[in-house]
Protein backbone atom coordinates (compact mmCIF):
# COMPACT_ATOMS: atom_id res chain seq x y z
CA UNK A 1 0.00 0.00 0.00
CA UNK A 2 0.93 3.60 -0.93
CA UNK A 3 2.30 5.48 2.13
CA UNK A 4 0.80 8.68 0.88
CA UNK A 5 -2.43 7.09 0.38
CA UNK A 6 -2.45 5.38 3.48
CA UNK A 7 -1.67 8.57 5.67
CA UNK A 8 -4.45 10.87 3.79
CA UNK A 9 -7.07 7.68 4.49
CA UNK A 10 -6.01 7.60 8.22
CA UNK A 11 -6.38 11.38 8.05
CA UNK A 12 -9.85 10.84 6.63
CA UNK A 13 -11.29 8.65 9.04
CA UNK A 14 -9.97 10.83 11.90
CA UNK A 15 -11.73 14.00 10.10
CA UNK A 16 -14.58 11.33 9.90
CA UNK A 17 -14.92 10.46 13.46
CA UNK A 18 -14.55 13.68 14.62
CA UNK A 19 -17.00 15.33 12.34
CA UNK A 20 -19.31 13.05 14.01
CA UNK A 21 -19.30 14.04 17.34
CA UNK A 22 -19.60 18.01 15.97
CA UNK A 23 -22.92 19.31 16.19
CA UNK A 24 -24.07 22.73 14.73
CA UNK A 25 -24.47 25.45 17.10
CA UNK A 26 -28.12 25.84 17.96
CA UNK A 27 -28.84 23.19 15.45
CA UNK A 28 -29.68 19.59 16.66
CA UNK A 29 -28.07 18.34 13.41
CA UNK A 30 -24.00 16.66 12.93
CA UNK A 31 -22.30 18.19 10.24
CA UNK A 32 -21.85 16.22 7.06
CA UNK A 33 -18.68 15.17 5.95
CA UNK A 34 -19.22 15.33 2.22
CA UNK A 35 -19.76 18.79 2.41
CA UNK A 36 -16.48 19.66 4.57
CA UNK A 37 -15.01 17.55 2.13
CA UNK A 38 -16.51 19.46 -0.81
CA UNK A 39 -16.04 22.95 0.74
CA UNK A 40 -12.13 21.81 1.02
CA UNK A 41 -11.87 20.45 -2.19
CA UNK A 42 -13.44 23.70 -3.80
CA UNK A 43 -10.95 25.84 -1.43
CA UNK A 44 -8.32 24.02 -3.09
CA UNK A 45 -9.52 24.65 -6.73
CA UNK A 46 -9.45 27.73 -5.82
CA UNK A 47 -6.10 27.91 -5.08
CA UNK A 48 -5.06 26.07 -8.06
CA UNK A 49 -6.70 27.80 -10.38
CA UNK A 50 -5.31 31.45 -9.31
CA UNK A 51 -1.54 29.39 -9.08
CA UNK A 52 -2.47 28.63 -12.81
CA UNK A 53 -3.69 32.11 -13.81
CA UNK A 54 -0.09 33.17 -12.36
CA UNK A 55 1.51 30.56 -14.38
CA UNK A 56 -0.33 31.35 -17.85
CA UNK A 57 0.13 34.85 -17.71
CA UNK A 58 3.99 34.16 -18.35
CA UNK A 59 3.40 32.28 -21.73
CA UNK A 60 2.66 33.24 -24.58
CA UNK A 61 0.03 33.27 -27.08
CA UNK A 62 -0.16 30.19 -29.70
CA UNK A 63 0.44 31.43 -33.36
CA UNK A 64 -1.39 27.97 -34.57
CA UNK A 65 -4.66 29.36 -32.66
CA UNK A 66 -4.17 32.56 -33.68
CA UNK A 67 -3.93 34.33 -30.07
CA UNK A 68 -6.23 37.45 -29.51
CA UNK A 69 -9.35 37.98 -27.74
CA UNK A 70 -10.62 34.44 -28.28
CA UNK A 71 -7.60 32.84 -26.77
CA UNK A 72 -7.50 34.72 -23.52
CA UNK A 73 -11.10 34.37 -22.73
CA UNK A 74 -10.90 30.31 -23.45
CA UNK A 75 -7.83 30.50 -21.37
CA UNK A 76 -9.47 30.91 -18.22
CA UNK A 77 -11.59 28.06 -19.03
CA UNK A 78 -9.19 25.85 -19.64
CA UNK A 79 -7.40 27.09 -16.64
CA UNK A 80 -10.79 26.62 -14.60
CA UNK A 81 -11.05 23.11 -15.68
CA UNK A 82 -7.84 21.91 -15.05
CA UNK A 83 -7.79 23.50 -11.26
CA UNK A 84 -11.24 21.41 -10.58
CA UNK A 85 -9.83 18.07 -12.51
CA UNK A 86 -6.60 18.27 -10.77
CA UNK A 87 -8.81 18.68 -7.27
CA UNK A 88 -11.16 15.89 -8.29
CA UNK A 89 -8.19 13.59 -8.98
CA UNK A 90 -6.55 13.99 -5.55
CA UNK A 91 -5.51 17.66 -5.42
CA UNK A 92 -1.41 18.95 -4.16
CA UNK A 93 -2.58 17.65 -1.02
CA UNK A 94 -4.21 20.80 0.35
CA UNK A 95 -7.75 19.78 0.78
CA UNK A 96 -7.30 17.39 3.68
CA UNK A 97 -5.50 19.94 5.65
CA UNK A 98 -8.15 22.24 4.89
CA UNK A 99 -10.99 19.84 5.52
CA UNK A 100 -8.88 19.44 9.48
CA UNK A 101 -8.71 23.20 10.05
CA UNK A 102 -12.54 23.50 9.20
CA UNK A 103 -12.97 20.51 11.98
CA UNK A 104 -11.37 23.15 14.33
CA UNK A 105 -13.10 26.04 13.96
CA UNK A 106 -16.34 24.18 14.41
CA UNK A 107 -15.39 22.09 17.33
CA UNK A 108 -13.82 25.61 18.92
CA UNK A 109 -17.00 27.23 18.28
CA UNK A 110 -18.96 24.19 19.50
CA UNK A 111 -16.89 24.39 22.66
CA UNK A 112 -15.54 20.66 22.10
CA UNK A 113 -12.08 21.50 20.62
CA UNK A 114 -9.05 19.00 21.68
Amino acid sequence: MNVAFASATAQENSTNSRLAAIKRPGAQTQLDPAKVRKTAEEFETVFLEQMFNHMFNTVGVDGVTGGGMGEESTRSMLVNAYAKNIAKAGGIGLAPSIASEIIKIQEKANGTAR
